[in-house]
């Protein structure tokens, strides 16, 4: 059957069922193999967990499937859209780690297996590691009405499942630092790895690829020329997950035969560039001497330019002298400038320049002592658990609404909410429209504002959501109580000069 007649997801149709089958990271499957005939052994290993990290597509959770499958394991498997607070992860992950699952009981027989515990994106995980009593998981398992909300005591569950399973567990993240991430990082870190083993996961090499590519190309009767399938590998980062899709949607294109042109005339596949973690980005920028790859290295950092002008803003204290930090100030300001302006007029090249000037400034300071020791802090103001009450109240709230966890609101649709309710960023107090989408409060949309209840304007504002309904009037008292000038900020390329 040609790939075009084929309706199914190619990374399923292809997952590897056995270990044996997995291509590249052959040092650390080999790590992981010692690791499971441990299991195998009868004995339990001193460290019960394992956490694969490394970035997307690189083949962690089917390895963890790979594991199971081919060994017959049951596999129970919690991911980042389930509950996993303290009690959702004793009820599915503790209480089956300590038993034999039923699914290995056959006509009276017990046979030999285990139950592999899979946690994915355990680095979504939310909140510290604090541990709930006992009395109150207990009551969130068999009281509805005392049912734990969100991720509260989920990273304590971990660690208390680690410590207890008598099952094999693997956990996978994108990111140990937001697993980790709070004041205390370096101890938390610790704490999980005393009772498990990192193996970290790298991008597959060009030589894995083709291999893959042409195993899947082969299972669906499809040919490809050699230079189609060196453009496509040249043009994957290492991805196993977006090589594969960028196939299936080449068979759509071509039934038979995938030609050079094939692939370059295919919108879906561009160049895409190899993601750097940010203590490592921020390492070589620093110690880059040419203008060039210092930007190359940001733009390819696994952070986008708003998160690394964060990292720079706060490192750049650490890093320089005070003599060489007001040498950068301007430049830091000037991106900022920049990126803000996405937001007014879709100048998306301003990402271009976001990411460009930190990284050009940052290597100037430095540029007389290249081997000096580089010493980087995590922000204090990204970690999770800070800010006030108010914003935690409101990003709880839009977590249960999109049924998402906190993390994920905080990380990637708060900056964007604040820079829409952003009065230089031409955010209109009077437009209510996305606070109530998101069913928020009138106290909400005043904080989003950053206004107080005390402010002659914000009787008006909850005015506005009492009534519930349209007030073509209001904007002129509105606009009358802010008596506020035009404040045009708007950023050109006039601004380099």
């Amino acid at each position: 059957m040609s790939g075009s007649e084929d309706v199914h997801d190619w990374t399923e149709k292809y997952r590897p069922k056995d270990i044996d089958s997995m291509e590249g990271n052959q040092n650390q499957l080999k790590k992981i193999r010692n690791w499971l005939r441990e299991w195998e052994t009868g004995k339990i290993p001193k460290k019960r967990g394992i956490l694969l990290s490394g970035p997307p597509g690189v083949g962690k959770t089917t390895l963890a499937r790979a594991a199971a499958n081919e060994r017959g394991w049951t596999i129970i498997e919690l991911n980042a859209s389930a509950e996993r607070n303290a009690a959702a992860i004793r009820n599915t992950a503790t209480r089956s780690s300590q038993h034999i699952s039923l699914d290995n009981f056959k006509e009276g027989e017990i046979k030999e297996g285990k139950t592999l515990i899979l946690l994915d994106e355990v680095d979504h995980l939310s909140g510290g590691f604090s541990k709930l009593s006992n009395e109150k998981i207990n009551k969130s398992l068999n009281e509805e009405n005392n049912k734990i909300k969100g991720d509260r005591g989920g990273k304590a569950e971990l660690l208390n499942l680690l410590k207890s399973s008598k099952q094999p567990i693997i956990m996978t993240c994108n990111d140990p630092m937001r697993l980790w991430g709070n004041s205390n990082w370096r101890a938390n870190r610790d704490r999980v790895l005393r009772l498990s083993q990192e193996i970290i996961f790298k991008r597959v090499d060009s030589i894995n690829l083709k291999k893959i590519a042409k195993r899947i190309l082969e299972g669906e009767n499809i040919g490809i020329d050699q230079g189609a399938l060196e453009v496509l590998v040249e043009n994957n980062i290492g991805d196993l997950r977006s090589l594969i899709h960028d196939l299936q949607a080449l068979s759509v294109i071509n039934s038979d035969h995938i030609d050079i042109d094939n692939v370059k005339d295919m919108s879906g596949v561009s160049k895409r560039d190899i993601q750097v973690d940010v203590f490592k980005s921020l390492e070589l920028i620093y110690k880059s001497r040419n203008s060039n790859k210092a930007t190359e290295i940001m733009i390819k950092s696994d952070k986008d330019p708003d998160e690394m002008l964060a990292w720079f803003a706060w490192n750049n204290q650490i890093v320089f002298k005070k003599g060489e930090l007001e040498k950068v100030s301007g430049a830091m300001c000037l991106a900022d400038r920049a990126l803000a302006t996405k937001f007014t007029n879709r100048a998306y090249r301003s990402w271009y320049w976001g990411s460009n000037i930190p990284a050009q400034a940052a290597i100037i300071p430095l540029s007389k002592s290249p081997n000096s020791r580089i010493f980087l802090g995590y922000p204090n103001f990204l970690r999770r658990g800070r800010g006030d009450w108010s914003s935690s109240t409101i990003i709880e709230k839009i977590s249960n609404d999109l049924d998402t966890s906190k993390s994920s609101v905080k990380e990637e649709l708060w900056p964007i909410l604040l820079a829409v309710h952003d009065k230089k960023l031409g955010g209109e107090i009077s437009n209510i429209e996305i606070t109530k989408r998101l069913a928020l409060s009138g106290e909400d949309h005043l904080f989003l504002h950053g206004i107080t209840k005390t402010d002659s304007i914000s009787e008006t504002i909850m005015n506005l959501f009492s009534e519930d309904k349209e007030n073509e009037d209001i904007e002129v008292i509105i606009n009358e109580a802010k008596k506020d000038p035009d404040n045009n900020n708007q950023f050109t390329l006039d601004s380099f000069s």
